[in-house]
Order: structure tokens, then sequence, then C-alpha cells
């Protein structure tokens, strides 16, 4: 009983990559795959460190070949022997076959997700909050800082500067908290509740997943530990979703980014009175 050595694995100059596996070669050339069927291949010929598949043509046609340079010529000429061993075996095929018709050729790429397009009312309400979130503790920092300079007080900046950086990062948690608030008060009553079904192991962190009419799949992200969960989304932007939330936590929710503005606004009085006075 003959028994069919084990093909090497090419790899020849240029990244090309020639396997023999499935009855079939296949040839990775960059982005692209070539898949040549074994029955569609007349004979492979090493010749040092390359090695040459020649298909089957019609008689009195081009041959058509594939050529692998710079490989190991001890790996070629086991690769050709494990090759014509396998052709060896098939049956003689029709002098008119073409060989060419069975090749396929496929892309590599990774195609590329078409951006969904941002609504108008969604980049209306994303301008709102980037105002809300950094407006008044950037023009805090800004003003407080030219009054100082302007006051020939120059020195003061080494207070302002920190305190007006502390205005901002403040700033910017009041709105992300505000935000947040509002949506999980606003969506449950003019968005689109469905259920979103877990789809990460489960753990206190859940990924959960929703389908929108478009049959476009979104991702929300809660501590939970449920299969399913109800949640809210905008019917101009389903991207942008929230939780349905007992009434008492989006109380607790929203008396926390009062705090939060509360804390913001002390800051920014407390700036502008040092750098009038």
């Amino acid at each position: 009983m003959t028994t069919t050595p084990s093909a090497p694995v090419l790899r020849g100059r240029g990244g090309a990559v020639l396997r023999y596996e499935d009855d079939a070669l296949t040839l990775r050339r960059g982005d692209e795959e070539t898949r040549v069927p074994l029955r569609a291949v007349r004979d492979v010929v090493p010749d040092g460190r390359a090695v040459t598949v020649k298909l089957r043509v019609p008689a009195g046609a081009t041959p058509v070949v594939h050529r692998v340079e710079g490989s190991n010529a001890a790996a070629v000429s086991l690769f050709a022997t494990a090759v014509g061993t396998a052709l060896a075996g098939l049956p003689e095929s029709d002098p008119s076959f073409d060989g060419a018709a069975l090749v396929t050729t496929r892309s590599l790429r990774t195609p590329t997700t078409p951006l969904t397009p941002i609504s108008a009312g969604a980049q209306a309400r994303a301008g709102v909050w980037l105002l809300v979130t950094l407006v008044p503790g950037l023009a805090t920092l800004i003003g407080t800082s030219v009054l100082f300079v302007m006051h020939g007080e120059s020195g003061m900046l080494l207070l302002a500067v920190p305190m007006g950086i502390v205005a901002v990062l403040f700033n910017a948690a009041s709105g992300v908290t505000a935000q947040r608030a509002t949506k999980m008060w606003l969506l449950p009553w003019r968005g689109i509740t469905v259920m979103a079904v877990r789809t990460s192991p489960y753990g206190k962190r859940g990924i959960y997943e929703y389908t929108d009419p478009s049959g476009k799949t979104h991702s929300y992200y809660r501590d939970a530990y449920a299969s399913e969960i109800e949640i809210c989304y905008h019917p101009d932007d389903p991207a942008e979703s929230v939780g349905v939330y007992p009434v008492y936590m989006r109380v607790l929710a929203t008396l926390g980014a009062l705090v939060l503005w509360a804390v913001t606004a002390g800051l920014i009085f407390v700036a502008i009175m040092a750098a009038t006075e």
C-alpha cells in the first residue's frame, strides 16, 4: 500500500503561501486567495526553490500557470511529490476540459462597515450637551486667567489654573450625569421600549443586544444578571438607548446630577469672585 507524503506549506517571495489540502491547492498573495481544485491541475513542476502549478487546458490552448518562487528547495520537492502522487490517482480528463473554469479567487480584505448616518436631531442634541458639558468650565478657566493678568496679578494664575481645571472636570462630570438622568426620564416616555437579550457570559457586567426596525443590532451595557432586560431607544436614533429603571433610581440619578452641578457652580462662583476682587 502506497502512502501519500504530507505536503508542506510553501512560503515564497512577496508573502505568497501555497497549500495542498482538501483536494485543492490554495494560493494566497497579498489580500487575495486563489483556490485550484486538484482535478483542474495538470502537473506541479519543481524548479529549485520555485514551483509551477500547471492547469489542464483544452488541446492547443495556452497553458495557465501559477508560480511561487523563493521557497525552500527541499520543501518544493516534497510538495511536488505529494501533489503528483495525488494527481496520479485521478482519472484521465476529457481533452477539451478547461481547468481554469474551476479556479476561484476571493478577496481577503475585511469589508468596511458603512457608518450609520447621524440624524439632524442627534447632532443637535450632541451639540447642546457638548456646550453644557464644557463651555461653563472652560469659560471660567479662560476668563479668570485673563482677569488676573489684566489686574497685574499673574502670580494668581498658580491658583486660578488648577481651580479652573477642576471646574472643567466637575463641569464635564455634571453634564454627563445630567445627560444620563435626562435619558432615564425622557426615553421611557418618548422612546421605544424593547427587550434586550444578554449575549455575554453571565456575571455582573452584561452586554445586551436589541434590533431596531431596520434590522440593525445594537449593544447596551448594564450591570445586571438577568438574561433579558427592558431598554428604551430613541425613535430617530436607535443607537441612543437607556435601561428602564425604577422611579427611585431615576430620582437618585437626578439628585446626583444636581449635587455635581451645585459643586460646579460653587467652583465657578469662587473663581469669578477671586478674579474680580
